[in-house]
C-alpha cells in the first residue's frame, strides 16, 4: 500500500510498504480520509524527543475508515462500517515503525468490546476505546473531526468548569475553536488569544473577545482579565510564556488547563505571584472514547459542524500530500484532510 512515511525529521515521503496483518481482534480498514493535528503531527515531523520516534515511520492519529475485511474474534465490526481513529499493524521487522500510521490507505481497528467481553487484560484494550462505529449517513472527510472534538471534550471534562465561567483559550487552531465551540455549548464564556487573521472565524462559534497575541499593552489587558473575572486558562498551543503572564491574575480555586503542554514544558511555570489553590491539568491523561455519544449528539443536532473548519480548499489528494503539510503548518487552514482514495 501508499502510506505517507517520515523518512528524515521534516522530510516527508509517499511510498509502497507492506500491507496491514491482521489480528484476531482486528479490522482492515480502508482508509477514506486523514486529518493532519497542527500540534502532536509537527512535534512529531520535527521529531521532537517527546515521542522518541523511530524513523523512519508512518504517522496520523486522525483517519477514519471503512471496514474491509475481519479477523476471527471480531463481534462488533462489520465489512461497510466507517470506524473512526484508524491505527496500524504492519508485519514486524518490515523496516517501517508506526507513530498510530494513519497517513496511508489502508489501516486496522480493534474490535476492543469483543475483547473485553472474551476477558482480555483492560491494557490491551483500552487505548482503542476510540475505535467506534460511526452513523451511516456520515461522510468520511467531515467525520475526521469527530477525533478532534472528542479528545477536546474528554479534555475539559477534567476541567468541571460550569456554566457562567469565564475561561481564557491560549490559540487560534483547531483545538482552541472546538474548545470554543464546547464551551459557547455549554453556557461558558471565553476569551481567545490567537492570530488576529482568526478573529472573526472565533467570534462567529460564539467566543466572547479576543486579544492578539501582537498586543503590546498587557498591563491593562490583565487589569481587564481581572475585571472580567476569569476562571480558568487553557493553553492549547504549548507556549508557557502567554500562560505565565495570565496564571498571575487567576484566583484561587481556579483551573488551567496544559492541553498544548507536555510534561517537560510543565517544569517551566515558576511564575512568582501564582495563588496557592490553583488546578493544573495536563494534556496526557483523558478518555477520548468516553465521550463518544455526547459528540455524535452534537454533530446530529447541528451543534458541532464540520464546515466551522474545513471546506473544499482543505481538502487534498493523497498525491497533494505535501501542500496539504505545507498549509497546515503555514496556518493557512484550520484543518487540512488528505484523502486517500481516488
Amino acid at each position: 500500500m501508499k502510506a505517507i512515511v517520515l523518512k528524515l525529521p521534516k522530510k516527508l515521503e509517499l511510498k509502497d510498504v507492506p500491507d496491514p496483518i491482521l489480528g484476531e481482534y482486528e479490522v482492515l480498514c480502508s482508509i477514506e480520509a486523514s486529518a493532519i493535528c497542527s500540534g502532536t503531527d509537527h512535534e512529531i515531523f520535527c521529531n521532537h524527543n517527546r515521542f522518541k520516534v523511530k524513523l523512519p515511520a508512518i504517522i496520523g492519529h486522525e483517519a477514519v475508515g471503512l471496514v474491509v475485511a475481519r479477523g476471527s474474534k471480531v463481534k462488533y465490526f462489520k465489512p461497510g462500517d466507517l470506524i473512526s481513529r484508524i491505527n496500524n499493524h504492519l508485519p514486524e521487522g518490515c523496516g517501517i515503525d508506526l507513530v498510530w500510521g494513519g497517513m496511508a490507505e489502508f489501516g486496522t481497528a480493534v474490535d476492543w468490546r469483543a475483547m473485553k467481553e472474551d476477558g482480555c487484560k483492560e491494557d490491551l484494550w483500552k487505548k482503542f476505546t476510540a475505535n467506534r462505529v460511526l452513523p451511516k449517513n456520515f461522510d468520511p472527510i467531515a467525520s475526521t473531526m469527530i477525533i478532534t472534538w472528542r479528545e477536546t471534550l474528554a479534555f475539559l471534562k477534567r476541567l468541571n468548569f460550569v456554566a457562567g465561567d469565564n475561561v481564557v483559550i491560549i490559540s487560534s487552531g483547531a483545538v482552541a475553536l472546538s474548545f470554543v465551540c464546547h464551551l459557547h455549548n455549554l453556557k461558558i464564556r471565553t476569551v481567545i488569544i490567537g492570530n488576529p487573521g482568526r478573529r472573526d472565524k472565533f467570534l462567529s462559534c460564539g467566543a466572547e473577545a479576543f486579544i492578539s497575541y501582537k498586543e503590546k499593552d498587557w498591563n491593562n489587558i490583565l487589569k481587564s482579565l481581572v475585571v472580567f473575572g476569569v476562571r480558568g486558562v487553557i493553553d492549547a498551543c504549548g507556549d508557557y510564556r502567554m500562560l505565565n503572564k495570565l496564571v498571575t491574575t487567576l484566583k484561587a480555586g481556579s483551573r488551567v488547563g496544559l492541553y498544548g503542554l507536555n510534561k517537560e514544558k510543565d517544569q517551566a511555570f515558576f511564575t512568582p505571584g501564582v495563588r496557592s489553590g490553583i488546578c493544573f491539568f495536563d494534556g496526557l491523561d483523558y478518555d477520548e472514547g468516553s465521550v463518544h455519544e455526547e459528540v455524535i449528539e452534537g454533530v446530529l443536532s447541528g451543534r458541532l459542524k464540520a464546515e466551522t473548519f474545513i471546506d473544499s480548499s482543505s481538502v487534498y489528494s493523497m498525491d497533494n500530500y505535501q501542500q496539504a503539510y505545507k498549509d497546515a503548518w503555514s496556518g493557512k487552514n484550520i484543518k487540512s484532510i488528505i484523502t486517500f482514495r481516488k
